[in-house]
């Protein structure tokens, strides 16, 4: 069964060059343009994973973080940024996100964070 990955972003052309990329890595995609799109979609359709824009209108992506901890089972979340600070890091990690990596990403170290947050049960037995 293929993984379905949320991808939230408010660039149309970084979800259609994500949505694209991780098509071709053999995921089934879907995307939106924030925060509030993606804690909808995340609450009815469970993504497997999701990645997050930080900074995206209606929802910025560590506020979907902080919603997430009210909800079981919350997927694995990979933050991009192009705004990258010690303290949206610092952020992003105390509301549980599972990587936090720089825009423009690294592809390579993209693929290798998305699969071990695939694999690994942290999200299952973690609780707020």
């Amino acid at each position: 069964m293929t993984q379905r990955i949320l991808i939230a972003d408010d660039d149309p052309s970084t979800l259609e060059g994500l949505r694209a990329l991780l098509v071709a890595w053999g995921y089934e995609v879907e995307t939106v343009p924030d925060g509030r799109a993606a804690l909808e979609k995340i609450v009815s359709g469970h993504p497997a994973a999701v990645i997050t824009d930080v900074v995206m209108p209606v929802m910025t992506g560590l506020e979907l973080l902080g919603a997430l901890r009210f909800i079981r089972p919350a997927p694995p979340v990979i933050v991009l940024t192009a705004h990258s600070s010690l303290d949206t890091f610092l952020i992003a990690t105390a509301e549980g996100a599972f990587a936090y990596l720089p825009k423009p990403v690294d592809l390579a170290k993209l693929k290798a964070v998305l699969v071990s947050a695939l694999t690994e049960s942290k999200w299952e037995t973690t609780t707020p």
